[in-house]
């Protein structure tokens, strides 16, 4: 049979060998092909394509990818690194570009009205170990590793029920105005540096108020003149004294505010000369910003926050009448 002739052996063999070069010159070097790589090399839609080389698709359009679906809750790019080693990634978005706006991933919802919780970008940590991050910044340079911006509500929110809602490692900055419940610094107990902390309470006044103190000794007429800095009458105003002998002054001996205050310095008198006397004043700041940005005692609750508390477990209240419910938030979160 002519089949089985070598002759037509041969040629069928050869026609093989010119098909696969075909074939392969038209894939260029590097790229995948698709589906199962040997069957027909055609991304076929809703089964599963696979191969172990890279798909590329490249071009000057200016999207080259758009994907999107219609389904209530749909995805319309999934992207799943399911290797268990390695620092894989599900998504990997980057950027060649130097100019202002550039991003290697851009997350947007775009309607008017969002829901609850919705986000441009959600990132979820399911591990249970510490150290991992939901969404990790990073800028290798002077900028920001992590911006938040809102027009109206909060740029920048955290919520922990059982540990920090916000930890820094490091010195922080607030240009504005700082509101808080309580405040309190914490360091490592001098005295059990190893085993307990020590922890004061901030000094709180309704005022704007500044806390000045220091000693000074009067000389053999019994005056003293406290000098101040240069910038203490341009930042306070408002001043109380209060004035404290000490040592072994006889009884009776009396220290009063000779002179008040006046181009950053005041006067102290004793009745008595060479007496130690312990200063303690105050002023209330005057400054341009602290004009502007008074401390006002009570504040009435508006909008939203009218009827509702900062602290509702405080006054026997559920979790709904909180000024502010986060996600994750629970009675008696910390």
């Amino acid at each position: 049979m002519l089949t089985s002739s070598p002759r037509r052996r041969l040629w069928l063999a050869l026609l093989a060998i010119c098909g696969s070069a075909l074939l392969c010159g038209s894939l260029a070097t590097g790229e995948a092909r698709a589906n199962d790589c040997a069957v027909n090399n055609l991304w076929q839609m809703g089964v599963s394509n696979t191969c172990n080389g890279i798909t590329y698709l490249s071009g000057t359009a200016p999207t080259e990818l758009s994907v999107s679906t219609s389904a209530s809750g749909g995805t319309a790019v999934s992207g799943w690194a399911t290797s268990l080693i390695g620092a894989t990634k599900g998504v990997y978005g980057s950027t060649n570009s130097t100019s202002a706006n550039a991003s290697g991933v851009t997350g947007i919802v775009n309607v008017g009205t969002t829901g609850s919780y919705s986000a441009g970008v959600a990132g979820f940590n399911n591990g249970t170990n510490f150290g991992g991050f939901g969404v990790y910044g990073r800028h290798a340079g002077q900028g920001i590793g992590v911006y938040g911006e809102a027009e109206n509500g909060f740029a920048v929110s955290g919520f922990s029920p059982n540990n920090w809602s916000g930890y820094f490692q490091g010195s922080v900055s607030v240009v504005g105005t700082l509101y808080k419940s309580s405040g309190a610094f914490r360091i490592d107990n001098p005295i059990d540096p190893e085993h307990s902390y020590l922890q004061h309470s901030f000094v709180e006044s309704p005022q704007m108020t500044n806390i000045y103190k220091g000693h000074v000794t009067t000389n053999g007429k019994g005056f003293a003149t406290v000098k101040l800095p240069s910038w203490f009458g341009a930042l306070n105003k408002d001043f109380e004294y209060q004035l404290t002998i000490l040592g072994h002054a006889p009884w009776g001996t009396e220290a009063r505010v000779w002179d008040e205050i006046a181009h950053n310095r005041f006067t102290i008198r004793t009745s008595k000369p060479n007496v130690k006397v312990s200063w303690q004043m105050t002023g209330v700041r005057q400054d341009r910003y602290a004009n502007a940005h008074r401390i006002r005692a009570v504040v009435p609750k508006e909008g939203t926050a009218d009827g509702r508390y900062l602290h509702p477990d405080l006054y026997g209240k559920p979790l709904s009448k909180s000024v502010v419910v986060l996600p994750g938030m629970r009675p008696r979160s910390r």
